[in-house]
């Protein structure tokens, strides 16, 4: 997931304005968007964005920042009044993300980005406590899927994907000794 929207906006409006001290009209402008900037008192310095991101009437993103340099990001997807999304950036960039799913409170999926391009995903779907899904990306793209389909905690079958999201290869380890075996998909064996 990348930046809620709302949130790029708001930062998109507070950096060409220079909110320290920004300007009543970015101000509106914020509002008008459901977005609320909070200050500092004593510096005047930007300290929070809060966003109704689903115009429900209540602010379930809030972006932590140092003046125009977002620290991280926190969203409540579920409506619940605790946030279940977490965004730490780096330069402005998001670098890593944490999402909790599922009726705990464990993080059951990281994200990993360079310079603000998604990289790698680990995810507890089946949320049992261990990853079971490893996603890896090239360029921002889904490149393989690796899914430990007998709860071991290790991949047992890889899913490789072209650059427009077409499986080229299916591979599955059916010993469970971490060598694979290729299998063909159905896509190729139509063609």
């Amino acid at each position: 997931m990348q930046t809620p929207t709302l949130v790029r906006v708001a930062l998109a409006l507070a950096c060409a304005a220079g909110l320290t001290g920004c300007a009543q009209s970015t101000q509106d402008a914020l509002a008008a968007r459901g977005i609320a900037p909070i200050y500092n008192a004593q510096t005047g310095k930007l300290e929070q964005l809060l966003s109704d991101r689903d115009g429900d009437g209540r602010k379930e993103t809030r972006a932590y920042m140092d003046g125009t340099v977002i620290k991280y990001i926190e969203i409540d997807r579920t409506g619940d009044g605790a946030p279940d999304r977490w965004e730490y950036y780096v330069s402005n960039l998001i670098d890593h993300a944490e999402e909790v799913n599922g009726p705990g409170k464990d993080i059951t999926r990281r994200e990993f980005f360079l310079a603000g391009v998604i990289k790698r995903v680990v995810d507890d779907v089946d949320l049992d406590g261990r990853p079971d899904k490893w996603e890896t990306y090239e360029d921002g793209v889904l490149a393989r899927v690796e899914l430990d389909l007998v709860g071991k905690g290790y991949s047992t079958q890889r899913l490789s994907y072209d650059a427009r999201g077409t499986v080229t290869l299916i591979e599955s380890d059916p010993e469970g000794d971490g060598v694979f075996v290729r299998i063909l998909p159905d896509v190729q064996r139509r063609r």
